[in-house]
């Protein structure tokens, strides 16, 4: 399967359904009275974390989300059914921003709410009162969140296995593990972040077989940064060092791979590391470990062998007893899965379209022309006394307009005349 860690996508929840101006009619009911029922509310677009995807993949293909509408309200009080929620599955570690702010990191099963949908809007029997018995008010449903989003994948296991190229960590991780890599005597084999189950007596956790590392990859050599980034979220280091083959200098090795992860990360260096030496079985493996132990005495060593599957549960061992040392640490900043995003509100403003027509714009106007449809005199009163509380009308007296000027607000113009505002 293509791995792809960042993408794009558009998200738009439910918008809420309109209520209705109904009156109630039927035979031998005298003065039926108001019976429009409200409009139900929009679906809100959750993510889930589902360790069986390691890919954003799918929302490369599908890059446009939509929860359903609410249904608009009927008559007899009858209120319109909820849109339903969509719940979308996304890979464990999936990262969510609009524009640079992190809304949404997702380390766990739970629903984290993206977009929230529209309120439903209220039918006439809400405005039914003393004073007025028979309103022929009601008010649409309001939208839901439409978002532009990015999508940024960084791999979250308890362990992450490094190494330089050819070192031998796939071979590794599907030994003590039930991931499936490519296995090959060539270098890159693994071009993608390979997951596995560790089983250990009745204890689990996840291993990461990370691509191949080189010099210089956090400044983009070989695979550089784009996986370098997916050791970020590892509780410990599994240092893969080939100690048995005559060309290799494990010393070095190890230096490069630590100074990498140093210069890309600093918090990386301070992880708990399991150094294994692999190829015990080759010639020149004794040697190696000997030079290697001279040179860092406190650094502890795992041999292995992929012939002889030699301390496969030493190996389990040391990294589950490093990964219980650090069961408190934190990934995200965000302590709350239920994001609440607020945008920028446009301010209210007059624009001049020629010498007789202006419009005026701004998210609160459009919001009060959205919420209340003007097909009746009820609501379009109502409609100017939200923008008289608005300050609407002071704005316009204000401003260059004259009577018999068009004022528009989106689709919908009248005339002005200062004496009926």
């Amino acid at each position: 399967m293509k791995f792809i860690d960042e993408v794009n996508i558009i998200v738009q929840a439910g918008n809420g359904g309109n209520g209705i101006i109904s009156f109630r009619r039927e035979a031998n009911v005298d003065k039926g009275g108001p019976d429009g029922g409200d409009g139900g509310d929009g679906g809100n677009i959750y993510f889930v974390g589902d360790t069986g995807q390691n890919t954003l993949l799918p929302f490369y293909y599908q890059n446009k989300l939509q929860a359903e509408s609410g249904e608009n309200g009927k008559p007899k009080n009858a209120y319109g059914a909820a849109g339903k929620d969509l719940i979308v599955k996304v890979p464990m570690g999936t990262m969510v921003y609009l524009g640079d702010k992190l809304i949404a990191d997702i380390i766990s099963n739970e629903k984290y709410l993206i977009a929230k949908g529209g309120i439903g809007g209220k039918g006439n029997l809400r405005f039914k009162s003393s004073r007025n018995t028979a309103p022929r008010i009601c008010e649409n449903g309001s939208q839901g969140q439409k978002l532009e989003l990015h999508l940024v994948l960084k791999v979250l296991a308890d362990v992450g296995f490094v190494g330089k190229p050819s070192a031998g960590k796939s071979t590794i991780i599907s030994q003590i593990s039930n991931a499936k890599p490519k296995i090959a005597d060539y270098d890159f084999t693994t071009l993608v972040p390979q997951l596995g189950l560790v089983k250990y007596f009745d204890e689990t956790f996840v291993a990461a077989d990370l691509p191949g590392l080189i010099e210089k990859a956090h400044e983009g050599k070989g695979l550089g940064i784009r996986f370098l980034k997916h050791i970020e979220r590892c509780k410990v280091i599994a240092h893969v060092i080939d100690f048995g083959s005559p060309e290799k200098n494990p010393i070095s090795d190890f230096q490069i791979i630590n100074d990498e992860l140093k210069k890309y990360n600093l918090n990386l260096e301070n992880l708990p590391q399991v150094v294994i030496a692999n190829k015990s079985d080759l010639d020149d493996f004794e040697e190696h470990l000997k030079l290697f132990t001279k040179k860092f005495p406190l650094i502890p060593l795992i041999s292995h062998s992929a012939l002889t599957n030699e301390n496969i549960d030493e190996i389990k061992r040391s990294l589950l007893e490093k990964i219980k040392l650090q069961q408190n640490i934190n990934f995200t900043e965000d302590k709350d899965n239920i994001v609440v995003i607020s945008l920028n509100k446009k301010p209210i403003n007059i624009i001049k379209l020629n010498n007789e027509t202006y419009e005026i714009i701004g998210d609160d106007v459009f919001e009060v022309y959205d919420r209340i449809p003007l097909l009746s005199i009820d609501n379009l009163w109502r409609f100017n006394n939200k923008l008289k509380s608005l300050g609407v009308f002071e704005l316009i007296k204000n401003s260059e307009i004259k009577n018999g000027d068009t004022i528009k607000i989106k689709d919908y113009e009248f005339t002005w005349n200062a004496e009926d505002f």
